[in-house]
């Protein structure tokens, strides 16, 4: 065989193996460098980008197109996640995802609030309360990542009828305050105007019909007069106004309340003021104190809610009024009005926070429910929490 021949095979095997060299140790580099993409995907570590330039350049920019499309699709997720979650938390409802351990995937802030808990790991928390005839229950199953696991929507019946029972009354008043003004403000003013008819020159006619006609519209200008008041007075339910919010302190808010309570409270035989009081302010679940605790509320609606409060309890005969004040890991302000008077029978507990119920004869039975709707425009809650031999407390929550 010719010697060319031969260098040239040997040239062209030699050209061959070096080719092929080059070739798997691009193709091992390549390998390792997708190796090294999906570990970092797995990883969750977005922040490698391969050099664009060079022999791989080619590879290397689909790779890190690769990178891109899927932080694209992460990051797309991740919003579309707090988009449902913000959806979630929005509504009233309270929603849980239980799994077959029992234990709480994941709530929204109304589940939290209607349990009245500041955390939720397990069903097993609040399986008696949700049993509980205050609660509307619905359940339905679902497979997450391969399990199965419960969805529990659940509504407080409770706190739902007291809004739409609070509405109602408040629609109610509103249509027979205006009805009832819109009627006898004419006679007030027909009345107030015969009886100006009647005087002459600023002499009233002595004749006995003359004297007969003043006496009956007096009479009827005083009627009208004190029912446009009593009317008035009711109307006070419905024009309450709009909270204007702002940052004080708990504690001196809380003892100026006090003192004026003091002040009108009936003194003892020696002229010594009986009533007793104390405040402690803390911070839930420990006992630690919140000197320094801050409410961002309106604090002169606030004031008539908590006033209405220590003046039921003097009137209810109390001796000693307990305040406690304290705050909750999710923000959560609670002021407790404890007091020794007179409890609250079962009977009238279920209605004092219902418009013109009154076990006063003096009363006008709108005190409570004032203080409820201030209570809920404020964002809050009030309620009676006991009342029995040992003490009456209702709740105030922020």
């Amino acid at each position: 065989m010719d010697s060319n021949v031969i260098i040239a095979i040997i040239c062209t095997a030699a050209v061959f193996c070096i080719v092929c060299l080059v070739l798997h140790r691009r193709y091992r580099r390549t390998i390792y460098k997708v190796t090294f993409l999906f570990d970092a995907i797995d990883n969750l570590d977005f922040s490698f980008n391969f050099p664009e330039q060079g022999h791989d350049r080619l590879v290397n920019e689909s790779l890190n197109r690769i990178r891109r499309i899927i932080e694209k699709a992460r990051h797309d997720l991740m919003e579309r996640e707090r988009y449902y979650e913000q959806i979630i938390n929005a509504v009233s409802t309270g929603i849980m995802v239980v799994d077959e351990r029992g234990s709480v995937l994941q709530h929204n802030e109304a589940a939290l609030r209607q349990l009245g808990v500041e955390m939720l790991t397990f069903e097993s928390q609040v399986k008696d309360k949700l049993a509980s005839e205050d609660f509307s229950l619905r359940e339905t199953t679902a497979m997450l990542n391969g399990k199965k696991v419960r969805i529990i929507a659940f509504s407080d019946i409770r706190n739902e009828l007291s809004s739409r029972e609070l509405e109602s009354w408040t629609k109610l008043i509103r249509v027979l305050t205006h009805e009832i003004m819109n009627n006898v403000a004419p006679i007030v003013s027909l009345s107030e105007q015969m009886l100006a008819l009647l005087h002459h020159d600023g002499e009233m006619s002595h004749t006995d019909k003359d004297s007969d006609m003043h006496e009956a519209l007096s009479v009827i200008n005083s009627t009208g007069k004190q029912l446009l008041h009593f009317v008035d007075t009711y109307r006070q339910l419905t024009l309450i106004p709009q909270p204007k919010p702002n940052l004080f302190y708990v504690k001196p808010f809380l003892e100026r309340m006090v003192a004026i309570t003091k002040a009108s409270a009936p003194l003892s035989t020696e002229g010594q003021n009986k009533l007793r009081t104390e405040i402690r302010m803390g911070l839930a679940p420990s006992e630690e104190k919140a000197e320094g605790l801050l409410l961002y509320a309106d604090e002169s609606l606030i004031a008539h809610v908590v006033t209405n409060l220590l003046k039921n309890a003097v009137e209810a005969g109390a001796t000693s009024i307990f305040i406690s004040a304290y705050t909750t890991p999710d923000d959560s302000i609670f002021i407790d009005i404890s007091n020794n008077g007179k409890p609250i029978p079962a009977d009238e507990a279920q209605q004092i926070f219902v418009p013109f119920f009154t076990t006063k004869p003096t009363g006008s039975g709108i005190g409570l429910s004032i203080s409820r709707q201030i209570m809920k425009q404020s964002g809050g809650s009030i309620e009676l929490i006991t009342s029995d031999s040992t003490a009456t407390l209702f709740r105030l929550r922020f």
